[in-house]
Order: C-alpha cells, then structure tokens, then sequence
C-alpha cells in the first residue's frame, strides 16, 4: 500500500520471501502482482526447496520452515527457485548474504565488512539476512559503520567510497523497531533513505500462533528484536 502511493522504478526484495512468516503464498502472489519486482535467494527460500540446505537452523526455525513449506505448492516452489543469488546493475551489487557469499553469510564483524568490501567490484552493496539496518563505508584507508536512527534516515554517498549497506527487514526487524523497514535507493543522486512502515503486528502475531510456530517467533515481533 506505501508503495502504491510512493511508486519506484524498481522493487528489490533481498530474500528470504519464504520460510519464515505465516504469509509465504501471499508474499509470494504480491511479489508476482508487481511488474517492477524482483526478488533474490534467501537462505530460508533456498531451504523452501532444498531441504539438505538447513545447517545452522535453530528449532524455532526448522518448525517455521516446516509450517512454510506445508503451505506452499509446486508453482510456488517453482517460482522460488527462479530467485537469482545476486543482481548486479548501476554500479551496485544486490544480494541477501553478502558479495562473497550472496546466499549465507552473516556480516556483523568489521573484518568480514572490509573482506567483502575489498573483493568487490561494483561501489555499492545492499544486502539483507541479519535484519539490523546499518550503513557501511569503506574509502580505501579506513572504514567504519553509520546507525540508522531516524525515521525517515537518509545518507549521501560518496562516488569514490565503497559501501554495504543492510536494508534491515520489513517482516522481522532486530533492531529494536517493530515497523517494517525499507530502503529508497537514488542511484542518480547516491542517496539511501531508511523508512519505517508501521503495520498491524498483532494480527501476523496472532497468525503465526495460530499456526503453530514457536512462541519467541512470534513474540519478538512486538519489540522488534
């Protein structure tokens, strides 16, 4: 709906679609319904249709990724694995991981930061998978990390700096703000503009309790953690 009233050009989800929430067929014929959409492979997407791939899932998300996959059909699941693992365009580099590894990857250290950021050939990263919006720049010298903590947040970037930004999570955010959060990418101007979107929490709460799905999955989403 914020969408429809703040139209783009283009529309990048940084994946993970499925696997998690009580909605995968919704998000699913949403992401279908927008011509300007596309969405990328996420580790929960991948573990939608390769279920050898879940090393490293928890209890709480093996059960959503259980309920998740008893939802979905063949088309659906067709539709999932036409998800690319990275799109690369105007100089920036699209991925749910991180550029060495688009699909699994965790960057929360400095150090994986300043390996990604080197290996890189575009400027410009956005990824998603940790849920915690952040700004990372790195000028050939030196690097470091900006907070996102105003609503809306927006930041200049340099032509000559190399960055990785994290578009946080519209489902599930972890950094302590439960409204969706999304990215507004100018890559004419190099601007990035965080937006929270509030949206009914207690009634996908009250979905995934319904389901079935672990109580802390469902609970975080009050607080955003």
């Amino acid at each position: 709906a914020y969408l429809r009233k703040n139209p783009v050009d283009k529309i990048i989800c940084c994946g993970d679609l499925t696997g998690y929430g009580p909605n995968p067929k919704e998000c699913i014929a949403l992401i279908k319904s927008l011509k300007n959409a596309e969405c990328l492979m996420g580790n929960h997407d991948l573990a939608v249709i390769e279920p050898g791939t879940v090393e490293g899932f928890n209890a709480d998300a093996l059960k959503a990724l259980e309920i998740n996959v008893s939802m979905l059909d063949d088309n659906d699941r067709e539709f999932i694995r036409s998800f690319k693992t990275s799109i690369s365009e105007n100089n920036t580099l699209f991925v749910h991981g991180s550029p060495n590894d688009p699909v699994n990857e965790y960057l929360f250290l400095i150090e994986k930061y300043e390996e990604n950021v080197q290996s890189m050939k575009e400027n410009i990263c956005i990824n998603g998978h940790t849920h915690q919006p952040i700004v990372y720049e790195w000028n050939g010298k030196e690097s470091g990390f900006y907070n996102v903590l105003r609503d809306p947040d927006i930041f200049n970037l340099e032509k000559t700096g190399k960055y990785i930004i994290n578009a946080g999570s519209v489902g599930q955010p972890r950094d302590n703000k439960p409204a969706a959060c999304v990215v507004f990418y100018d890559s004419k101007n190099l601007t990035v503009t965080f937006k929270r979107i509030p949206y009914d929490v207690s009634k996908t709460m009250e979905k995934m309790k319904s389901l079935g799905m672990p109580e802390k999955l469902y609970s975080r989403l009050a607080i955003g953690v």
